[in-house]
């Protein structure tokens, strides 16, 4: 066992804990404790709500009962003469705060801030207007089709603190908007279509305006039909058809592989019983390259790429190239890895001579068999995995066979 490590607390410490607590005791005797005697409880300023006082009743007598009790004060109310007062005091106040961005009600030219409450003095206000479609109760000014000399529009404010209302009508001119040269223009053409509108109603086509305050009008037209879409297709369609050209490369590569692994085992039972049968290499290569030529135009059989590589090998072979040269290029031009073992085998017993070969052939045949049956395995497996799309498929129709009349039953 350890020995356990003591830490020093430092004396500075140990005075302010003490001093707290001592201070805190010394509070509470002179205090009286928690609870403070009152005979009243203090309201909210105008506007601030209720507040709720925590108070603890002590019955005076024998038993002296206590009783906590939480009482509700109201925020203080302003008094007749007090809100007159007040309503009068703030109206310059509010005038000034519903300009918004105008420089005064007299020229309103833009959107009005109409307050809803005066936070300071605890009010609410509640705006009507006499001309809603010029300036409505939210201030919104509709000012497009004012005249220069501007037009008048009262706003009446109704000033309430929940005891008392006040009502003001102010006064507010609306005036048409400061518009640049664009703008200008814009209301004009707007202008001569709206009469031109007024005077064509009976016909079945608007004509627009040739000229307006003196200068020429052309008109046009966003296209109904957008092609914008039509460049998008063609990068997303060269993009398909590069993926559709890569995939049948892949998918051409994958079946070549599968054909030539499937007709691996067969080649090499061939060249074993032409072997056998006392034939050279060469002879044995030519011997099944010839005989599947035969097949191939006879109708009786497909090219396949394995024997089309080794009637390429008889070819090179004519022309004059080394036998063990066009047995390696064989291999490679294949690709696989059981080809380049046979042409490799082939072209060491050319060398060392055949005596071993039949034997070696023999052990190649074991194992092409064996990879023979696990690719047909594969492919049997993949075949019934492709068939699982037609199979729920059918499940799907067959269930909404069975749940769609249920249903129309039901309801």
């Amino acid at each position: 066992m350890g020995k356990s490590v003591k830490f020093p607390v430092p004396k500075f410490s140990v005075a302010c804990a003490a001093a707290g607590i001592i201070l805190y005791a010394v509070l509470l005797i002179f205090q009286g404790g928690k609870w403070v005697p009152v005979s009243s409880l203090q309201r909210a300023s105008h506007g601030e709500g209720e507040l709720l006082y925590e108070v603890m009743v002590r019955e005076l007598g024998e038993e002296g009962r206590e009783i906590p009790v939480t009482i509700p004060v109201r925020d203080r109310q302003y008094s007749d003469e007090e809100a007159k007062t007040l309503y009068d005091t703030v109206l310059p106040e509010l005038t000034d705060r519903i300009l918004g961005g105008n420089e005064s009600l007299e020229a309103v030219r833009g959107d009005l801030d109409l307050v809803r409450v005066l936070e300071p003095y605890g009010l609410t206000v509640r705006w009507e207007s006499e001309n809603a479609e010029l300036v409505d109760s939210f201030g919104t000014v509709v000012n497009s089709g004012v005249s220069e000399e501007g037009e008048t529009v009262w706003l009446k404010a109704v000033l309430t603190d929940g005891a008392h209302t006040q009502e003001y009508d102010i006064r507010v001119t609306v005036m048409p908007p400061v518009l640049n040269g664009d703008e200008q223009l814009k209301e004009k053409v707007m202008e001569a279509c709206r009469h031109l509108d007024n005077r064509q109603k009976t016909e079945k086509e608007l004509l627009l305006p040739e000229e307006v305050d003196g200068k020429k009008l052309s008109y046009y037209r966003e296209r109904d039909t957008d092609y914008t879409v039509i460049p998008f297709l063609g990068v997303l369609l060269a993009f398909l058809w590069a993926a559709r050209e890569k995939m049948k490369e892949q998918n051409a590569k994958k079946q070549r592989e599968q054909l030539l692994l499937l007709d691996y085992s067969e080649i090499v039972s061939k060249f074993m019983v032409f072997i056998s049968a006392g034939m050279t290499i060469r002879t044995a290569w030519e011997r099944i390259a010839v005989g599947y030529e035969n097949t191939v135009q006879g109708g009786t059989r497909k090219p396949r790429p394995a024997y089309e590589e080794m009637c390429h090998t008889i070819s090179q072979l004519k022309s004059g190239m080394a036998e063990s040269r066009a047995y390696g290029e064989f291999g490679r031009r294949c690709g696989l890895q059981p080809y380049v073992k046979l042409a490799a085998l082939l072209e060491q017993n050319r060398k060392t001579g055949s005596k071993n070969l039949k034997a070696a052939l023999e052990l190649e045949m074991v194992t092409a068999f064996e990879q023979r049956k696990n690719l047909a395995k594969k492919l049997g497996e993949e075949a019934g995995t492709k068939l699982l799309l037609p199979l729920f498929l059918m499940l799907g129709v067959v269930m909404v066979m069975m749940v769609v009349p249920a249903f129309l039953a039901f309801y």
